[in-house]
């Protein structure tokens, strides 16, 4: 009977524990993945993208975005004459029902982009998201290339379940401002 034979490979602890080690680093990157997208929220990213929003004179659109975190929505927005006219839940078997809100101007466009700066903000503060000083914060999102809004938008405070994460389903502009400002209207993202 040669040697070989009959002998299990011999399996080497340090090299079960260098597994464990990469998959768990592996699973951290890919909880901080969702922040990885985008350009950083800086108040000058935040001005040149609300420019653009503004330059594309977009004045009245449907929008539909959901919000994950701690809690969870999804919405469909009315926005005629740069005004929030109807604020809608979105169920998940897709039916509609009217929000009633007292700041419906939060839910359009100029709402979110008041959002993210609002927590950006946050970091000059004694504790930014109820947190001591000098927690660090991700904040990131994306300006549509052509129309400036946000399509998304993630804030993680390290170290706690204080993530956000907030997404334009799609974003629909209505009557001649929207042919006129913007060429063609954009294709709805899904």
């Amino acid at each position: 009977m040669s040697e070989s034979r009959g002998m299990r490979p011999r399996i080497r602890r340090p090299a079960i524990g260098l597994t464990l080690v990469a998959m768990t680093g592996l699973a951290a990157v890919c909880i901080f993945a969702r922040c990885s997208g985008g350009q950083s929220v800086t108040p000058e990213a935040l001005a040149a993208a609300r420019k653009v929003w503004a330059e594309a004179g977009i004045r009245d659109y449907d929008l539909e975005w959901s919000a994950s975190g701690i809690t969870s929505a999804h919405y469909y927005v009315t926005v005629r004459q740069r005004e929030v006219r109807e604020v809608e839940s979105i169920a998940s078997d897709g039916r509609r029902t009217a929000v009633p809100t007292h700041e419906p101007r939060y839910f359009g466009v100029d709402g979110l982009f008041t959002t993210i700066a609002d927590e950006l903000a946050q970091l000059k503060t004694d504790q930014p998201f109820g947190q001591p000083k000098g927690t660090k914060v991700v904040m990131r999102f994306t300006p549509d290339p052509r129309l400036g809004y946000p399509r998304s938008y993630r804030r993680d405070v390290l170290g706690t379940s204080q993530g956000l994460a907030i997404d334009v389903i799609r974003l629909i502009p209505k009557g001649m401002n929207a042919a006129s400002s913007s060429g063609s209207p954009p294709t709805p993202r899904s």
